[in-house]
């Protein structure tokens, strides 16, 4: 199981790129994780069913992201314990829900099952932000609706 963005989201966020005279994405996973946060904040993802079948871009965290890993896999079980509505007092269930999130033994430290959720987050992320407005033609523009989707939500 690796890190995927739909073909969908590829275009979209590679349609600002390709565009944009005011800056560009550092990497596919500066996109993901953009996505990925907009999700996360909105407790919002597709369906596991709904998982996005593209190739994937990557197998484990890029290097300029590895500091960060941690600060995101958190929110992400934060976004899952809030989605299933787990009182914070039962703590074998969130410890359940821990050890199915995460895997000491992966390099990326996600179980498969992890790595599946954090994609449908960055897909649901995704199209939070395409009905945010235009797609917008600079990347400059891309940051102000960023700054402004995630305030929102």
């Amino acid at each position: 199981m690796s890190f995927r963005l739909s073909d969908d989201a590829r275009e979209y966020f590679d349609d600002i790129e390709d565009k944009s005279s005011t800056g560009r994405f550092d990497s596919m996973w500066d996109k993901y994780y953009f996505a990925a946060m907009i999700g996360i904040k909105a407790r919002d993802r597709v369906p596991i069913d709904k998982e996005p079948s593209a190739e994937p871009f990557v197998d484990t965290v890029i290097e300029d992201y590895a500091d960060q890993k941690f600060e995101l896999y958190a929110a992400l079980i934060m976004a899952e314990i809030n989605r299933q509505h787990i009182p914070k007092e039962e703590e074998d269930e969130i410890r359940e829900l821990m050890l199915n999130i995460l895997d000491s033994t992966d390099p990326t430290r996600l179980s498969d099952h992890g790595k599946e959720l954090l994609n449908c987050y960055a897909e649901q992320g995704h199209k939070i932000l395409q009905n945010s407005g235009p797609t917008p033609k600079e990347f400059d523009e891309f940051l102000r609706q960023y700054h402004k989707v995630l305030n929102e939500i």
